[in-house]
């Protein structure tokens, strides 16, 4: 009720209170703030000490958060590498040292202006009162100016010994709001080295990126213009906090209608639903969920026998049969070894083309025996020796530097992404470049020599010194994982091994979260943190509480994948119509977050050209690979093949699983009408339609094979009636039906994943 609030000070000569609650000292001695709202009131005892004195300002705690609470020292404004208009700040104010430098000697000092402080061009730029590109900054009456001016008046001083920032703190830093309150306010508090304790909400900055239901304003009032959850985050110097509210304007004609839930995913999903007035869709049907889980298990269609099969079922446990059964096919290996050779980068110009072909083995045979991804992590992380022999050793060749090595490990693992930490502190978290040098550190002794006579092959050993430096000190850092150091360290240490049993602990706070998440990204076609390989405290999970069971599941049951991909697939949140649901309330949140209905997608590369050839019942043929090969055994990215690369198959040389172009561009509707290989499928007489026919089987017949192996369902009556006449009315009936499965093989239906 910040804001809402009156106040009043009993005794102004001591201190005085604005109307927004800001106490501001007057005079040495004591005195009761009074606040009131309605027929409440409480107090609050104020002492003010040493007033006469001042409060000196630190160039480093007040200046720069001055700096930043204006904007600029950020990247887009003077913050950037070149600054702007020959100003040049460090970025956040990271290295203080150089702005000192750049605000009181370059240009002669006019920056800074200590016999006349309002006449600063700090001060006049910033202020609006001479001409600025980047506008007006602050005001007379806010916080930054009066500090900066401060700053100037008293010399700009820099003492370099001033107090340390220990710690930031938002208050409130979790809370659901009252439906008849859609406002609070924050309060930013920092906590430094030496016990004390500041309210800095007049320097912090305060932004959020769900503007779409949440606004904040430059001093920390946050408004929700309707049913959401949102995060603000509060940055003061080098430290960020998050604020995570969440506001329900209530529908008393809400009332959830779902279908039962199968499992806890689908308890913890619906509950959320439930919260935000949400409803789930209902349940997709047969046809749909059969096409869904092979074309997300295994990564191509069902034939036309087992699609019969399926949908001629009458048993009640059909759906979790099929399942259990699809995860036993060879397919569910090398499509899933598919989805993790895209983000590990390798291909013929890191790893060699042999190198590429052992590589791939290697990954599916992890997933043909499920074996524990800790296992397949700390393998992946300290493998040593000839590359060939030990792919996994490939992540070093792939990723050769200490840096390359960390980042890489971060973001496979961790689903951390700690590239920007490389050159300042993370911009959006708490990662210093002191969390990036010191992961980086664990693989400074890795090195690489070839074979005498290989050319393919390189060997991966460790050698007993080397060492990363600490660019901004200059000077080798210690290993050490986010803060945790590697301990005592021997020579003969493999420091890898260290960080392996780190990651890998069952208590670490991100490895078991980024690899469910991954999977359900898979599976759900969105992570229940988004983008998957951004985890922060900044980027909460939309269901907090199912990321964490899911994740409890996976450490506690050896780390094994497949159980995880069950349990997702069982549920009826995975099982949902792509369908809106009928009875959405106007009062509910936005429900892309909440996985309140399966998300339509466009299918990859690989998967339309392997359900061309299932459809058609032509295998595609790939130079230097056999006869059969689906295009999810393709071991390399970068296949010379026409229709692969126009689907935008990823060549595999970037981590995140961004590779890969999911919106449908007219290039590729083009290539698939008129491309010369699906046409000639289509009409070969060696296809399954070619064998229908020449086995004499009548036209509904045909239709409905043909519907069964393309679709994954039966036609209806009227598509029936459709084609029977269109194929009457063709030159040959032949050609009526090479019409229908060009059609359907080019139809939304066949494209997309419902």
């Amino acid at each position: 009720m910040t804001r809402q609030a009156t106040y009043q000070s009993l005794d102004q000569g001591v201190a005085l209170v604005t109307a927004e609650g800001l106490v501001v000292p007057r005079g040495d001695g004591e005195t009761t703030i009074v606040a009131r709202h309605g027929a409440l009131e409480t107090r609050a005892k104020v002492v003010v000490r040493d007033f006469a004195e001042g409060d000196p300002v630190e160039f480093r705690t007040d200046v720069i958060a001055a700096l930043g609470r204006a904007g600029c020292n950020q990247g887009s404004c003077h913050g950037s590498p070149q600054g702007k208009n020959g100003f040049r700040l460090s970025l956040r104010g990271f290295n203080p040292d150089l702005d000192f430098t750049t605000l009181t000697h370059e240009q002669g000092g006019r920056r800074t202006n200590l016999i006349s402080p309002a006449e600063s061009l700090i001060l006049l730029k910033g202020g609006g009162r001479i001409a600025h590109q980047g506008g007006t900054r602050f005001r007379e009456t806010e916080a930054a100016y009066r500090t900066l001016r401060a700053w100037i008046s008293q010399g700009c001083r820099d003492t370099g010994g001033q107090r340390k920032l220990a710690g930031l703190e938002v208050l409130p830093a979790q809370r659901r709001l009252h439906m008849a309150h859609p406002r609070q306010q924050l309060i930013a508090r920092a906590h430094f080295a030496d016990g004390s304790t500041r309210d800095v909400s007049d320097l912090a900055v305060f932004t959020t990126n769900h503007d779409t239901a949440l606004s904040v304003t430059p001093d920390g009032q946050i408004e929700f213009s309707r049913t959401a959850e949102g995060t603000v985050l509060v940055r003061y110097l080098d430290q960020i906090a998050p604020a995570r509210l969440s506001y329900v304007r209530r529908d008393p004609e809400y009332a959830f209608a779902g279908p039962p839930p199968a499992n806890y995913v689908d308890q913890l999903v619906f509950a959320r639903q439930r919260d935000l007035q949400l409803n789930p869709a209902p349940l997709a049907s047969d046809a749909v969920f059969l096409r869904r889980v092979y074309l997300d298990a295994i990564g191509t269609l069902p034939t036309e026998a087992e699609a019969r099969e399926f949908l001629d079922s009458t048993d009640p446990q059909r759906r979790r049969k099929l399942i259990d059964l699809l995860l036993q096919r060879n397919e569910f290996a090398q499509f899933w070894a598919l989805k993790w050779a895209d983000v590990m980068r390798g291909n013929r110009a890191t790893v060699s083309e042999r190198g590429l072909h052992s590589f791939h083995r290697y990954l599916v045979s992890v997933f043909a025996a499920d074996r524990p991804f800790d296992e397949f992590a700390r393998e992946t992380l300290t493998s040593l020796g000839n590359t060939l022999y030990k792919p996994a050793a490939n992540f070093h060749r792939v990723s050769r530097t200490p840096e390359e090595a960390a980042e890489t490990a971060a973001q496979l693992f961790l689903g951390v992404r700690i590239q920007c930490a490389k050159c300042h502190n993370h911009p959006f978290e708490a990662i210093t470049q002191d969390d990036y040098y010191g992961l980086a550190a664990y693989f400074a002794r890795v090195k690489f020599k070839r074979q005498q006579f290989g050319l393919d092959d390189e060997v991966v050993y460790l050698d007993r010194g080397g060492e990363v430096n600490h660019p901004g000190r200059n000077k080798p850092i210690a290993p050490a994982a986010f803060g945790e150091p590697a301990g005592e360290l021997t020579a003969d240490d493999d420091r890898r091994e260290r960080l392996a049993a780190w990651l890998t602990r069952p208590d670490n706070r991100w490895f078991s979260r980024a690899t469910v998440n991954r999977v359900w990204f898979h599976l759900l076609g969105r992570g229940l943190v988004e983008p998957i390989d951004d985890f922060r405290d900044t980027n909460p999970a939309s269901n907090p509480e199912l990321l964490d069971a899911l994740a409890g599941e996976f450490a506690h049951g050896g780390f094994r994948i497949k159980p995880i991909i069950r349990v997702i697939l069982n549920s009826s949140t995975y099982q949902l119509s792509s369908e809106p649901p009928a009875n959405e309330s106007p009062e509910a949140a936005e429900a892309a977050p909440y996985f309140t209905r399966a998300i339509v997608r466009m299918l990859t590369a690989e998967q339309i050209l392997d359900a061309i050839s299932s459809a058609t019942g032509l295998p595609e043929s790939f130079p230097g690979y056999p006869a059969g090969t689906r295009a999810i055994e393709l071991a390399e990215g970068g296949v010379d093949h026409h229709f692969l690369k126009a689907f935008s198959k990823p060549v595999r040389d970037a981590v995140c699983e961004c590779s890969r172009e999911e919106d449908p561009a007219l290039a590729q509707v083009l290539h698939l009408l008129n491309n010369p290989a699906v046409v000639a499928k289509v009409k070969s007489s060696d296809s399954l339609l070619g064998h229908w026919l020449a086995a004499g089987l009548e036209t509904p017949a045909i239709v409905e094979r043909m519907y069964l192996a393309t679709l994954s369902r039966r036609p209806t009556a009227e598509e029936q009636k459709l084609v029977g006449d269109y194929v009457a009315s063709s030159a040959g009936r032949a050609e009526g039906l090479h019409d229908l499965q060009h059609a359907l093989v080019n139809s939304n239906e066949f494209l997309l994943r419902h």
